[in-house]
């Protein structure tokens, strides 16, 4: 038996997630499914630090990290999805730095965006877990949240089963093995024989590229990053609030590349090994107490990315990021509980979104923002296909 729904949704990652719960708020019937028994690719493998302050002031894509920041808000106002509104900070290292945290502040303020400057003596009072010898001084932003996001776009699906129990269906461990369009209806089959149709099918399959279209993906440009990550034990009396980026990631994060100062930071002060693995520290501290350290960046095409070494973690490259992170912090307890990988997919054009026949829409490839933008961008993307 066909099951009928107005929309159709392959992937439970925050893309997939978020198109669902735009298209229930928009008043539609919708079936989400998901090949594994949980979201389990970058959604749930990242630092959960959601923060607009990396994207440049006034752009779209900042604008949705804004709209993602307000919805992950009004949700954990309802329902308990791990949302904890303990801001952001990004500390300086080098006068250089605090110049561009300096042109970056008036930059959001233009925009409406509250940011707040610390004098080094500031940032100390308020985190005295910070080495003395490296901060210079601090940019904070007080709206900013973290998520767990080992539990989040799972506490998100059964918001949505609670919220809307008569429009919304998922399903795990369903691959689907074959989309196709027939008139004004997209057929939807999966692996265990059955079938789904609706008026669109929206396709939030990350780095998955071989089941569905991989012809369109083989030209699409995208390509596949691996990070690596850690997490320490708990830690006995070390508190970090909030989401803390530092000297490498103002270096990195394309907001602070939109300031005329950014020119001036001197490639010198980064070790040549962290310009080689593509390391930026940040810290985000879990409620368990435990802190997730990191990351890197290697890169391949998507039909290379099983070349990036999927079964292993190189000890070298977490070894330096544990390095540069004890020149930053100081913690009770530096022994490392977990270490992990993430990959996602990333494309020059910000995102991948393909359309076949009208009614199949292919989004991926959000990159290293998904956790601060898709939210936003699905209710963007949902609007327009369906008012089209």
């Amino acid at each position: 038996m066909t099951k009928q729904f107005d929309v159709i949704i392959i992937g439970a990652g925050a893309l997939g997630v978020f198109h669902a719960y735009h298209a229930l708020k928009a008043g539609k019937t919708v079936m989400l499914l998901e090949k594994d028994k949980r979201a389990q690719e970058a959604t749930v493998r990242n630092f959960g630090q959601v923060v607009p302050s990396g994207l440049i002031p006034g752009s779209e894509w900042h604008e949705y990290g804004r709209i993602a920041t307000e919805l992950y808000k009004e949700i954990q106002s309802e329902f308990h999805i791990g949302i904890r509104n303990n801001g952001s900070c990004y500390i300086a290292n080098t006068a250089s730095e605090m110049a561009v945290l300096e042109e970056l502040q008036a930059k959001f303020h233009a925009v409406d965006y509250t940011a707040e400057l610390w004098t080094a003596a500031q940032l100390l009072e308020r985190y005295p877990m910070v080495q003395t010898g490296y901060a210079k001084g601090a940019l904070f932003f007080p709206q900013e949240v973290s998520a767990e996001p080992e539990i989040l776009v799972h506490r998100v699906l059964e918001y949505l089963s609670v919220k809307f129990p008569q429009r919304f269906r998922h399903r795990n461990n369903c691959p689907v093995v074959g989309t196709e369009t027939a008139g004004d209806t997209v057929r939807v089959s999966t692996a265990d024989k059955q079938e789904y149709a609706a008026a669109h099918c929206f396709i939030c399959s990350g780095r998955e590229f071989k089941l569905l279209f991989p012809e369109v993906f083989a030209t699409s440009g995208l390509i596949v990053s691996k990070l690596n990550m850690m997490a320490t034990y708990p830690q006995q009396h070390t508190v970090l609030p909030g989401n803390i980026l530092t000297g490498l990631t103002i270096r990195r994060y394309e907001s602070f590349t939109a300031c005329d100062s950014y020119q001036q930071l001197d490639a010198a002060d980064v070790p040549q090994d962290c310009v080689d693995y593509g390391i930026h520290i940040l810290f985000k501290q879990r409620v368990d107490g435990s802190v997730i350290i990191g990351d890197s960046h290697l890169y391949a095409p998507i039909e290379d990315q099983d070349d990036l070494s999927i079964f292993y973690n190189d000890m070298h490259i977490n070894e330096i990021m544990l390095r540069e992170a004890k020149k930053i912090m100081q913690l009770d307890n530096w022994n490392i509980a977990q270490n992990w990988t993430g990959f996602y997919a990333q494309h020059e054009d910000e995102i991948f979104c393909h359309t076949i026949d009208k009614r199949i829409h292919i989004v991926t490839g959000i990159g290293g923002k998904g956790m601060t933008t898709s939210a936003g961008f699905a209710q963007h993307n949902i609007s327009k296909v369906l008012n089209s």
